[in-house]
């Protein structure tokens, strides 16, 4: 069981308010900030006790779509100024450009969304939301929804153990994998559908359609702190958007 953390401890709404600044802020700057940007967001999962998690889904997530959109921006882009050119290819100074622009707002809102997956916790987020009067059923959609692909991950991953138990091959070439897939289709959305059920006759036998004040097992604290924190990102946010729009102005 993880232990007391400052940045783990903090409520879900303030974790969602620091990666909304982050990821917000860096649409109106150059690269230099959202690389800024870059190295605090490292440093808070770090904090957080998440560093190693947090970097490799970074990497290979929105470090490797960036790179693929900086290379098609840069070869295909239209332009007058050639950099370089070989066969059919050539970089042009518009595409570098352009490429450095998008890829600085990919690297900005993608990492700052690795991060509020790294940090947030959905259990407590649903609870804190129906805490503000979102309803129970939007939260179960919500977690739902966050929920479906490693769930159903787990469930592929089961099936295709069992294939290979019964002396399924699974692991050979691309072919070998797709035949192996296939079959494994049918077992998987049979099983969702059972999972859809089940959970739906869990959500009745604990009364979450009646109407009422209903108890809860666990809490999620919104301190002072927590409050405080939340209003320093809005204004830093609104200082970094206002500065910036100011700067376009002059």
């Amino acid at each position: 069981m993880e232990g007391k953390n400052f940045i783990r401890d903090l409520n879900p709404i303030t974790q969602l308010y620091l990666c909304l600044f982050i990821a917000v802020s860096s649409l109106f700057y150059d690269y230099r900030y959202t690389a800024v940007l870059i190295v605090v967001m490292i440093a808070i999962a770090a904090m957080a006790g998440k560093a190693g998690e947090f970097v490799g889904m970074w990497l290979k997530s929105i470090v490797l779509i960036s790179v693929v959109v900086f290379v098609m921006q840069a070869l295909f882009l239209p332009g007058d100024t050639v950099l370089w050119k070989f066969w059919i290819f050539s970089v042009k100074q518009e595409g570098i450009d352009n490429a450095v622009t998008l890829c600085t707002r990919i690297m900005g809102v993608g990492t700052a969304a690795v991060l509020g997956i790294k940090l947030v916790d959905v259990g407590k987020l649903v609870v804190a939301l129906e805490d503000r009067g979102v309803s129970p059923s939007a939260t179960y959609v919500i977690m739902s929804t966050v929920n479906i692909i490693p769930q159903m991950s787990k469930k592929m991953t089961v099936i295709m153990d069992a294939q290979r138990s019964r002396g399924v091959e699974t692991e050979s070439n691309m072919f070998v994998r797709a035949k192996a897939f296939f079959p494994t289709i049918g077992p998987l959305i049979l099983n969702s559908i059972v999972s859809a059920e089940e959970r739906a006759i869990t959500l009745e036998a604990r009364a979450f359609s009646v109407s009422g004040k209903k108890t809860r097992l666990h809490t999620v604290a919104d301190t002072g702190t927590d409050r405080a924190l939340r209003v320093v990102f809005m204004i830093m946010l609104a200082a970094a958007v206002g500065g910036r729009i100011i700067t376009w102005i002059v």
